[in-house]
């Protein structure tokens, strides 16, 4: 079987005619009948009774546990993947070596989720419900490796807040979809090439559709500050890094006492490089992914801020034309990860200085910093 591997949103294409003869999309043979009720409780399961899932074409998603985004980021239109996605990615491809009866067809990794369509050849050794047997071994496989990483600190855990970190990558159960015709075949396929560039499109305005503050800081130069969530704003020893940023014209020096720091100011450390900037002085622009703090825009008088929850010094630099605040959406807005993941896009690449503090190994941060921006040291400042 030819295939064509897509580079970024990991998908593998088979031709037509290496897939199966005319006519052969169909549910095949009859299945044997409903299972015997349980003699335990159970939880409801996501399979179709009436469906023969011993061969045939079929759809499938897996949802990563808690809906945390763990293999990647999407940047741009492509599933950019970290170390724990490509073993995903490479686990997947390496089930028909184990099971000769699987056919491979289109799939796509992304950050929280897996969708993948594959053929079930008939086979008398097959399971009963053998599509449930299939996707049992990867999760299984996949689960184990992400355990294994996570021990190693390779990856960060999936933090599930109080309850601390999840031990388990996958969701409990994963949904699938006979594909019955050529037409649903193609669908579905296309639907899948097109995950990635889908994840943000058409949702979010541009991150300046909302702002509050001097719009003007935007023409500034920029220096960005990022750093994981989880590290304590006392450890913060900012770094260099150096990266090659195609948007960014960063030939000449920058004036840093000019520059505008750029971040989300999210994370505790960033939060802490805010606090730092402010105090001397500096000129600051924050990409919010929540939305703005009040219901105003850039006509807004500003002696209305006041009551906007920021801190004296975050006022007083916006008074005086030294602060700016963006957003994508609208004031009072849910913090959205596939939003954050494009504010900090936005930032990473409007900046032709990148400064970094704590950052998680595999994260979405060190994903966009090493990968999407090819990152090549860091450095102490």
């Amino acid at each position: 079987m030819n295939t064509s591997a897509k580079t970024g949103a990991a998908a593998i294409a088979v031709p037509m005619s290496e897939r199966s003869p005319a006519g052969s999309i169909s549910k095949g043979p009859a299945s044997a009948g409903p299972p015997a009720p349980p003699t335990q409780p159970f939880r409801k399961s996501l399979r179709n009774q009436g469906i023969n899932y011993r061969n045939g074409w079929f759809f499938v998603t897996s949802q990563v546990a808690h809906n945390k985004c763990v293999f990647g980021a999407i940047v741009g239109d492509k599933c950019v993947l970290n170390a724990l996605g490509e073993a995903v990615r490479d686990c997947w491809l390496s089930l028909p070596s184990k099971y000769p009866e699987l056919e491979l067809d289109e799939f796509v990794v992304m950050p929280n989720h897996f969708h993948a369509i594959l053929r079930i050849h008939y086979r008398k050794t097959n399971r009963e419900q053998h599509l449930g047997f299939i996707m049992s071994r990867f999760k299984g496989a996949t689960g184990h490796t992400y355990g294994v990483m996570r021990a190693e600190g390779r990856i960060p855990g999936i933090n599930i807040g109080a309850a601390g970190f999840s031990p388990h990558l996958w969701q409990r159960d994963y949904w699938d979809d006979l594909i019955t015709d050529e037409q649903e075949l193609e669908n579905q396929r296309r639907y899948i090439r097109d995950n990635p560039a889908n994840w943000t499109r058409d949702r979010y305005g541009p991150c300046t559709s909302y702002s509050l503050g001097n719009l003007a800081l935007l023409d500034a130069p920029m220096i960005a500050f990022v750093a994981s969530q989880g590290f304590p704003a006392a450890t913060l020893a900012p770094l260099r890094f150096e990266a090659a940023i195609s948007e960014v014209a960063a030939s000449a020096a920058t004036n840093r006492q000019e520059a505008a720091i750029i971040s989300t100011f999210t994370s505790a450390q960033e939060r802490e490089a805010l606090r730092r900037a402010l105090a001397k002085g500096r000129r600051v622009v924050q990409v919010c992914p929540s939305g703005l703090p009040v219901e105003m825009g850039a006509e807004a008088p500003l002696s209305d801020i006041g009551a906007a929850g920021l801190s004296p010094h975050f006022v007083a630099a916006i008074r005086e034309g030294r602060a700016l605040i963006i957003s994508p959406q609208p004031p009072g807005s849910r913090l959205n990860k596939k939003v954050a993941t494009w504010c900090n896009e936005y930032v990473l690449r409007h900046a032709s200085e990148i400064w970094v503090g704590d950052i998680s190994p595999g994260g979405l941060l060190d994903t966009l910093l090493h990968q999407a921006f090819r990152g090549t040291s860091k450095t102490h400042g």
